[in-house]
């Protein structure tokens, strides 16, 4: 199954988020699915918030499940695809 990784980004360390998005990526894998990260799927740093958004939600559109990290409840950004993956049937996960 296709999950996709949600986590709060922006106001933290890209460091720290990446480190996080290849922890959950890992666990994911040994549990038999095939993860996507945030990351991966929009990694131009000069992008704008909505391109990244726009990418993002493209991309969890696309998987059969989306992965909801520490932290999501306080992300606009998380809690748009927490609606997203909710009006369009998408598994829930939380880590």
């Amino acid at each position: 199954m296709k999950v996709y990784i949600s986590l709060p980004i922006s106001g933290y360390d890209i460091e720290v988020v990446e480190a996080r998005c290849i922890f959950v990526s890992a666990v994911l894998e040994q549990e038999g699915h095939t993860p996507i990260s945030p990351i991966e799927v929009s990694p131009d740093q000069d992008a704008t918030y909505a391109e990244h958004m726009g990418h993002d939600i493209q991309a969890l559109l696309e998987c059969d499940a989306v992965c909801f990290l520490e932290g999501w409840q306080k992300s606009k950004g998380c809690m748009a695809e927490f609606e997203v993956a909710r009006i369009y049937g998408k598994q829930l996960m939380f880590k």
